[in-house]
């Protein structure tokens, strides 16, 4: 062992490989300036505390230039009382950290005989003798050091990545299960939620999760999505073909509810396939919606009826037409919120006062802001090019009863995650 101004210092092969590493290293070869830009990268990767960050960088600071360059050594000879005292820590916490740094192969000791920490000055600040802490191993492990930092940057960008995409995954899981459970029979969505479960424990702390752990969690929840969709699509497909289907309310219940008509409860029932059919058949089509006759406003008034049942809640809507949360300066929190966005919305699309007043007398005002939304959602896509004749198809399966939303709020959630269907791990 040897002696040092805080004792006997012990030897370990891993001191003593660090030390020759220190003797030997380029100085000269990177300026002070790259080494700080170093010390600002390392600390993720070396894992050190506050304390530990502190005390090398009040080491850094303490050299000059010039103790960087060619034929100089970056030697430091404070005490450890006065880095002691501009920590504002113990001595024996000091000579902690200081073990803790040397372990780590950040300093090595270059001691003198009598191991106590010396220097000497030119008069240009140059060192003409010094014994004491050497930084020197920050020179000689400069590429491997920044190899570690651009690695942990690369690896936690990828980690950032993943913990958006799972938690958007997620999300958008419990927005469609909100579907799966108006459209498939209760024991398949079922089974799906309890295995949504089932990985959401698996996953823990997101935070603090490993980049291997995100990648396979992040493909699994993918999966499970990937089922789940195709278990809806299903589901809308024989639901709009069956009469029962257009017998229910689309909309989730607010603080007021709307009463509605048996026609207009048969214009909420589903998806709006036929307008699907409509938008994709022709722009022709759409353009002669846009132009057809006007019709007054209380025209086919519904009758007075309600019958509610939760299908699509505002959870979901915002899920599949981000669009909306994009534009809106306030959160929207509720179906009412969705509903006074939707009249500051209209003359964005370039939608005429008319058609909006006309969709909302047949379908109503919760359904008539939902039909805006996914109209502004497939402007936004590029599959719409004219909202306001898109809207007047809208009214017109409205009043004919075909009218079906959820579908194209899936089919929205499904194009929305097409990059994502690919072959995932088995569910560990």
């Amino acid at each position: 062992m040897l002696k040092s101004s805080t004792g006997w210092r012990k030897q370990t092969p891993e001191r003593a490989y660090f030390s020759d590493l220190a003797a030997k290293a380029p100085i000269g070869d990177h300026s002070r300036a790259e080494i700080r830009r170093l010390l600002n990268r390392i600390r993720p990767v070396l894992k050190t505390n506050t304390t530990q960050m502190l005390l090398l960088n009040i080491l850094f600071d303490a050299t000059y230039d010039q103790d960087w360059k060619n034929g100089s050594q970056p030697i430091v000879w404070l005490s450890n009382e006065a880095m002691a005292r501009q920590l504002n820590i113990s001595v024996n916490a000091t000579r902690a950290a200081l073990r803790s740094l040397t372990d780590m192969g950040i300093i090595s000791h270059h001691d003198s005989a009598n191991c106590r920490r010396s220097g000497q000055r030119d008069r240009s600040g140059r060192i003409i003798n010094a014994h004491g802490i050497s930084l020197a191993l920050l020179e000689a492990r400069f590429d491997e050091l920044t190899a570690n930092a651009d690695r942990y940057d690369l690896d936690n960008q990828r980690r950032r990545v993943l913990r958006n995409d799972i938690t958007s995954l997620r999300r958008d899981i419990m927005a469609t299960l909100e579907i799966a459970k108006e459209t498939v029979r209760p024991s398949r969505w079922h089974s799906i939620a309890q295995r949504y479960d089932q990985l959401r424990a698996l996953l823990g702390k997101i935070g603090r999760a490993s980049v291997e752990h995100l990648e396979r969690m992040h493909l699994n929840f993918a999966r499970l999505w990937n089922a789940l969709n195709a278990l809806v699509v299903n589901g809308l497909d024989k639901k709009t073909d069956t009469k029962a289907s257009s017998d229910e309310h689309l909309l989730e219940p607010t603080s007021q509810p709307k009463t509605v008509s048996c026609n207009e409860e048969r214009s909420c029932a589903g998806a709006q396939h036929s307008a699907l059919k409509a938008d994709n058949a022709c722009g022709a089509e759409r353009m002669a919606l846009e132009n057809e006759p006007r019709q007054a406003e209380g025209h086919e008034q519904p009758e007075k009826s309600v019958k509610s049942g939760r299908r699509i809640d505002l959870r979901t809507v915002l899920t599949a037409c981000p669009i909306i949360t994009e534009l809106s300066a306030e959160p929207l929190r509720s179906w009412r919120d969705l509903d006074a966005y939707a009249a500051e919305l209209r003359p964005i699309l370039g939608v005429s006062a008319h058609a909006w007043a006309e969709l909302r007398t047949v379908a109503g005002q919760g359904l008539a802001a939902l039909a805006l939304a996914i109209t502004a959602q497939k402007q936004a896509d590029g599959e719409v090019s004219s909202p306001g004749g898109y809207l007047r198809g809208m009214a017109r399966k409205a009043k004919a009863g075909e009218l079906h939303l959820e579908k194209s709020l899936h089919g929205l959630l499904a194009r929305k995650f097409a990059a994502r269907q690919t072959g995932a791990a088995p569910i560990q």
